[in-house]
């Protein structure tokens, strides 16, 4: 072979009309192409083959795989078909939730790729740059924030890189926020303005799991709730990003749920951070829970509980099985099993927007939650909807100070939200030292978790986060707004 190209090459350079300089670097070129070409079908081979196996091996307890460092792809999703058949619907609805039953799940999470992706895959799948960085907490606690880099060209004179940190409720992971998709989810939202957008991992859900010197397998890993959160995630997650960037300048965060409660706990309890963000957005914020519905209530009692219920308030992980045990979903949940038999549901209440979600993002969404937290987590949201306080773990005297936070904070609520229901929010927005807006959505089916996933968050509530984020600062009047 070799000697046949030297022949060819010494034939081609008698040519006048031919280079034999610039036909090697043609064939360089060429072979260059198919070098990058077979490695980058090699690495897709290569994740296919981990994920399969992930999926169907049986993975050891306290061993965990660190996700890449970056990752960058050009927009694939062209590549990805519906091979599916759909379930019966008319054209501009999809089926009820109710149409749906745990083996059509299953069959769809086979063959719906983006199922089983995490989340730097599916912000590569959606032709974004993505990147993973660990971050270690004062407490020993390794978590991992991933992180959406603009494109340069995208970068406006006005939002000059400014950093934007979003953060997952309960029961989430930063997936949460980009299952909506390449379109509608919010962190696509602010990268195309040009932000620097951030996504944080809590402790003990799928992509935080490590300790300098506690195993998962043990039950003093688990010994934290929401308040060690917002005590030691958040500091460690804003000093790092601070330190990444080597800039001062303030940050604009963005909660959901769990998220809200973990900032809440943060300036209140270290007022120095206040300086460090620029604008609070707390989304469905979970403080005062005395007003909650559904069966959150059950897991707050201080007094000795039923057997059966120990087993699930044990003192390690929440449901480790990722599946509501079918005694206690048939008692406490009248709505479909799918959605009773998920831990999140279970918590949060029914689909109200169910007739207009697509069956792959429903399928996605089962997938994805719960990603996973401590029991001692539920139990403190639980013990709050027994009191009117926002107090910590165990102790309903010592409530954490809100008056200790100066940071402006714009609430987003529901009228139709069973875990953060219209009177405690409002509690909430009376009880802080400078919010700016509250912005309520009444009548409009909106539940906990459509605030992220509904059809319609991208046009009610996303729309009004980078409103938030971009012109929350100069809300002259204090004033209440409801859509």
């Amino acid at each position: 072979m070799r000697t046949i190209l030297i022949f060819s090459i010494i034939f081609i350079s008698y040519h006048k009309s031919v280079c034999a300089k610039g036909f090697l670097r043609f064939v360089s070129e060429k072979m260059g192409d198919f070098a990058y070409t077979l490695l980058d079908t090699i690495r897709n081979v290569g994740d296919r083959l981990s994920n399969f196996f992930q999926n169907h091996a049986t993975v050891k307890k306290g061993i965990t795989t660190l996700p890449r460092k970056t990752y960058f792809w050009r927009d694939a999703t062209a590549k990805y078909t519906k091979t599916t058949k759909p379930l019966k619907r008319t054209a501009k609805q999809a089926p009820p939730v109710s149409a749906y039953t745990t083996k059509t799940l299953h069959y769809k999470v086979r063959t719906d790729p983006m199922s089983s992706m995490d989340t730097p895959q599916l912000i590569t799948l959606h032709g974004r740059r993505a990147e993973s960085h660990i971050v270690l907490t004062e407490d020993g606690y390794l978590l991992t924030l991933h992180r959406i880099v603009a494109s340069r060209l995208k970068r406006t004179a006005d939002v000059k890189n400014n950093t934007v940190l979003l953060h997952h409720g309960l029961l989430g992971s930063s997936a949460d926020w980009v299952l909506l998709g390449a379109k509608k989810s919010l962190p696509y939202l602010l990268s195309n303005l040009g932000y620097d957008v951030w996504l944080a991992n809590a402790r003990g859900n799928v992509y935080s799991r490590g300790h300098v010197s506690k195993s998962i397998n043990n039950s003093d890993f688990w010994k934290f709730s929401w308040q060690e959160m917002g005590q030691y995630d958040l500091p460690a997650i804003i000093h790092y990003i601070r330190l990444v960037k080597n800039t001062s300048d303030p940050i604009s965060f963005v909660g959901h749920s769990m998220g809200a409660t973990a900032l809440l706990v943060l300036l209140s309890t270290s007022p120095i951070f206040n300086t460090f963000i620029r604008i609070g957005i707390l989304i469905a914020p979970l403080a005062f829970m005395v007003n909650s519905k559904g069966p959150l209530r059950m897991f707050g009692s201080f007094a000795p509980q039923p057997p059966l219920l120990q087993q699930v308030m044990s003192t390690g992980e929440f449901m480790p099985s990722k599946v509501t045990p079918e005694w206690l979903s048939s008692r406490h949940c009248a709505r479909p099993q799918v959605l009773c038999r998920n831990p999140l549901f279970f918590l949060a209440g029914d689909i109200l927007q169910g007739h207009l979600w697509d069956e792959n993002l429903l399928t996605r969404v089962l997938n994805h939650v719960p990603a996973g937290t401590s029991t001692y987590t539920i139990s403190h949201y639980a013990q709050l909807t027994r009191n009117g306080k926002f107090h910590k773990f165990g102790d309903v005297i010592t409530e954490f100070p809100l008056n200790r936070i100066s940071l402006p904070i714009a609430l987003i609520s529901s009228s139709d939200d069973w875990l953060a229901p219209l009177p405690d929010v409002k509690k909430l927005y009376f009880g802080l030292s400078n919010p700016i807006d509250h912005f309520v959505i009444r009548n409009d089916n909106f539940s906990h978790t459509e605030f992220v996933w509904g059809p319609k968050a991208d046009i009610i509530v996303f729309r009004k986060v980078i409103d938030y984020i971009e012109n929350g600062l100069s809300l002259s009047v204090i004033k209440l707004n409801e859509v």
